[in-house]
């Protein structure tokens, strides 16, 4: 069973920087620049989306959840805002381990669930998941499951962002740098690009949209680049453009590593140009929703 979305929905991956020095095999971050992603770049995004009434899912990983609202509490309140203004959050696992796809069951199940319980305390009821570096199985599905969410939204149904995953992986090797990002699970980038229902794991999955024929991914790294992909994304009758929360961090004023500026190349564009890139986005298409609110949930 299949189903088609027309409009615009928003998600947001709140991966914090760790998650980045662990792909790129840097040192880890100081505690300053921990803070950049719940302390920075989302107020960014809730200052743009307030601007234009766009409404997103924000993907939020419960260990850094946790950890601010053991210290500042800041980032904690302003997902409880978000959530009351109309965002959805949802689960992006409590540790973002690039390999949970390949834990024990029971595991997985524990640091989903750990995730699940620090945002019921924010008094939201979450209802979607992603998978950390997107790969997944039937197994890790099951667990999601569980906990009786309604849909999930790890697929990405590219190859060619695959086939690049492992030419940057292998590359990191080649320069004597350990990646801890996994390309395991050629499922996880191939497949429908219409939300879908999986009875086998009873739950829809909602893919994030590729461009036609050469499926190139429809993620805030390239998009707001601008060119083809930028213009494709305007023109597509239905979109899922997936975010992170780096796509929205200023290299100029955010204490970022210099190694790490040099790798990401969303950095590259200046900020304020991929401020305006979204908000025209926005705009032109009419508005963005969130997952949970495309589906009526």
């Amino acid at each position: 069973m299949t189903t088609e979305l027309r409009g615009t929905i928003l998600s947001v991956d709140l991966d914090d920087l760790a998650c980045y020095h662990a792909i790129h095999g840097l040192a880890p971050p100081t505690p300053e620049q921990a803070d950049v992603v719940l302390g920075r770049c989302l107020p960014r995004f809730l200052r743009l989306f307030g601007e234009t009434g766009a409404r997103a899912t924000f993907f939020v990983v419960g260990r850094d959840l946790e950890r601010d609202m053991n210290g500042p509490g800041h980032g904690a309140a302003l997902l409880t805002l978000a959530a009351q203004s109309g965002h959805e959050l949802a689960n992006h696992s409590y540790s973002h381990a690039y390999d949970l796809v390949d834990w024990p069951s029971g595991q997985v199940y524990r640091d989903l669930r750990r995730c699940d319980e620090l945002l019921r305390k924010l008094g939201v009821e979450p209802r979607g998941f992603r998978a950390p570096g997107y790969s997944h199985d039937e197994l890790l599905l099951q667990q999601v499951g569980a906990l009786g969410y309604r849909y999930d939204s790890s697929l990405l149904p590219s190859l060619p962002y695959y086939a690049a995953k492992l030419a940057a992986m292998a590359w990191i090797r080649v320069r004597g740098r350990r990646s801890q990002s996994r390309a395991r699970g050629l499922r996880s980038f191939v497949g429908p690009t219409h939300p879908y229902y999986r009875s086998d794991v009873g739950l829809w999955e909602v893919p994030i949209s590729v461009s036609p024929l050469l499926r190139l991914p429809m993620v805030g790294t390239f998009v707001l680049r601008g060119g083809p992909l930028y213009r494709e994304a305007l023109r597509l009758p239905s979109l899922h453009l997936e975010l992170h929360a780096l796509d929205l961090a200023d290299p100029d004023s955010d204490p970022i590593d210099p190694a790490l500026r040099k790798r990401q190349p969303e950095l590259r564009t200046p900020l304020e140009q991929r401020l305006a890139r979204l908000r025209e986005l926005i705009k032109r298409r009419g508005g963005a929703t969130s997952i949970a609110a495309a589906f009526g949930s």
